[in-house]
Order: C-alpha cells, then structure tokens, then sequence
C-alpha cells in the first residue's frame, strides 16, 4: 500500500494518514466523531492548518488512520519541545497518554494509530524514551493502555 504524504494532503493514497496532537481526548474525540464527514471531505482541518486532501482529491473509502498523536514531553527545565503543554509527572504523561489513546481507540473508522515518537531526538523531548533509549514513563502501564478494550 501506498501513502502518498502521511499526516495531510493525501492526492492518491491506499491509506489516509492524519496527525494530530491535540492533547484532550475529550477533544480528539469530539473532532473525529462528531467531523468525520466534514475531515474526510477536507471541511475541516484536523491539524489546526492541515487538510485530510489536497485540493483536487477526495477520499474514497480507504482505511484511515491516526498516524501521528501525542508528543508529551516533560518539563524539564530545558529547551525541546513536544506538543501541547509540557506535564510535571510521569502520572500526568500517563493521565495524557490514556486520554488521547482511549479516544482515538474509540473511533469506530480510524483502523489504526501511532504515537508520536519513540524516542527524544534532538530538540523533539517528546518521546515515550529518552535518546539512551530509557523509559521516562512505566512501560507496562503504557502497554495496558494500546490493550485496554474498548467500544464504540
């Protein structure tokens, strides 16, 4: 399968990708159930700026995708950057993890989701590990989370 620009501005794409890293699940889910239509018809920008299409294209049924969410980071006293407010404490990256997740989880459309990143890089201090590839937060209570059941 084929993607053609993952996160936005699909032309001719076998999977629609979409990022988002809105840091409410109350809001995530909100936007994605309540505008799907309006998202998939490019009516609505779903990453503040980004459209599901470039102008010209149109979705057509193809699986969708959450392809890019979160980007917690921690406030650590130095410069970096993840997305939305920084938290204080691993239970609050957990809290905001679960939230998120749990909300993309319910979507009964989107097929699949990835959290944006791995690891810190650089800049990015947004990842679920350190750049020395540690843990910043309970790796058992983040795998319960992508577990968790949950219904539509």
């Amino acid at each position: 399968p084929v993607i053609v620009n993952d996160g936005w501005e699909h032309t001719v794409s076998d999977i629609i990708t979409l990022h988002d890293y809105e840091a409410s699940g109350d809001i995530l889910k909100a936007r994605y159930s309540q505008g799907r239509d309006r998202i998939l018809q490019s009516a609505l920008y779903h990453n503040k700026d980004r459209s599901a299409f470039a102008d010209g294209y149109e979705y057509r049924g193809q699986p969708v995708i959450i392809s890019e969410f979160g980007g917690i980071a921690f406030d650590n006293g130095e410069s970096g950057w993840g997305y939305g407010d920084k938290v204080d404490t691993k239970e609050a990256f957990v809290q905001r993890f679960d939230s998120i997740t749990t909300a993309i989880k319910e979507l009964s459309y989107v097929c699949g989701f990835c959290y944006t990143q791995v690891t810190d890089v650089q800049q990015e201090i947004n990842g679920l590990m350190d750049m020395d590839r540690n843990f910043k937060v309970n790796a058992d209570a983040v795998r319960e989370i992508n577990l968790k059941n949950y219904s539509y």
